[in-house]
């Protein structure tokens, strides 16, 4: 897998459009029970030239009031185009608190759910097609980037795979996705023949562009 790191928010691009991806759990750790799944909030800024780039992620073993006032939070932030959720029991259950919560909130996203599949390796098919090629940057010396990348690592034989999924998630919605728009260049006026601004052009010896018509 070839990840490409970057140094801090200085060094993303100028132009992104951020999109959202969240795999709930529902149970924070008990003593002497099986250590519970972790929910994971993550937001990804995809360039003009179809890059991720990861800029923010939240993970935790809570429940799900907490998990979606965090979700809340990352809406608020980063003010991502859309949401995808995997699609599911669990799901369907928080999907009313979800929706509730963007109303009292007022963190609007635009929440799409993708089919729940099964078979793990084709979950992460398109992600990992895109990481391979070098199109997946993380900022370098994050703790959740560190936590997001040894899961992807490890993938499909490690303990934890929440964060993977949540990465499954941008690989699968990535053709509903819109790529950035670079900004044009600001261009400088057009001097107009006669103006005080061509006259001022003309006595700094400088030729003015005018056109003829």
């Amino acid at each position: 897998m070839n990840i490409v790191g970057y140094k801090d928010l200085d060094a993303l691009p100028s132009s992104l459009r951020m999109y959202g991806a969240s795999d709930y759990a529902t149970m924070e750790p008990e003593p002497g029970k099986k250590d519970p799944d972790f929910t994971e909030h993550g937001i990804v800024g995809l360039d003009a030239i179809g890059d991720f780039w990861f800029v923010d992620w939240w993970y935790d073993q809570v429940e799900t009031d907490v998990s979606i006032r965090a979700f809340n939070k990352l809406v608020r932030l980063w003010k991502p185009a859309k949401w995808w959720n995997e699609g599911g029991v669990i799901d369907r259950a928080i999907a009313p608190s979800i929706r509730q919560s963007m109303r009292l909130t007022n963190s609007w996203v635009a929440i799409e759910k993708l089919v729940k599949i099964a078979d793990k390796g084709t979950k992460l098919q398109a992600f990992h097609a895109r990481a391979h090629a070098g199109c997946v940057h993380f900022p370098i010396r994050r703790k959740w980037s560190e936590h997001v990348i040894e899961q992807l690592i490890k993938f499909p034989g490690g303990r934890w795979d929440d964060a993977a999924d949540v990465c499954g998630l941008f690989g699968r919605g990535v053709d509903l996705m819109v790529e950035a728009s670079i900004p044009l260049v600001q261009r400088r006026p057009q001097l107009i023949p006669f103006t005080e601004a061509w006259l001022e052009y003309n006595e700094r010896n400088q030729k003015p562009k005018v056109r003829f018509f």
